[in-house]
């Protein structure tokens, strides 16, 4: 048997999400690949540092165009009130051994992470910490 090394990754994002006004699908912010490479994304975890002034939910998931409102990360996370300095987790991973993961979806080579607010998300500033491989071509 013979192992070897197909690529080194390294596989970590830090996205800061700043509030804007926009519920538009994706209006809160939808960024690119970095990677240009198929990736799954296996652990997601958000730091809201200050909550949004207002009341407001926020939506976060990869898909294949920048305006879209994908919840297969984040879906419906209330973002006001007394949620200054905690952490939460984004999608659970299945804890049953030989299970097909299903959310999120692969990050295809030219999809999106989108971030959606239900309503202004004016005042948040949060951090959206991304682990993710690259799955082969």
């Amino acid at each position: 048997m013979t192992i070897s090394v197909e690529t080194e990754q390294r596989g970590a994002l830090v996205v800061k999400i700043v509030g804007t006004t926009s519920v538009a699908a994706g209006g809160q912010g939808a960024l690119a690949n970095p990677e240009g490479k198929i990736l799954m994304v296996t652990k997601t975890t958000l730091h809201v540092k200050t909550p949004s002034t207002g009341a407001a939910n926020i939506d976060v998931g990869i898909a294949a165009a920048a305006a879209t409102d994908a919840v297969d990360i984040i879906n419906a996370l209330a973002m006001n009130g007394a949620i200054g300095g905690k952490v939460y987790n984004g999608h659970a991973r299945q804890n049953t051994g030989k299970t097909e993961i299903t959310a999120p979806i692969p990050w295809t080579s030219t999809g999106f992470l989108c971030i959606t607010g239900s309503a202004s998300l004016v005042g948040l500033e949060a951090y959206l910490f991304v682990e993710y491989f690259r799955l082969p071509a």
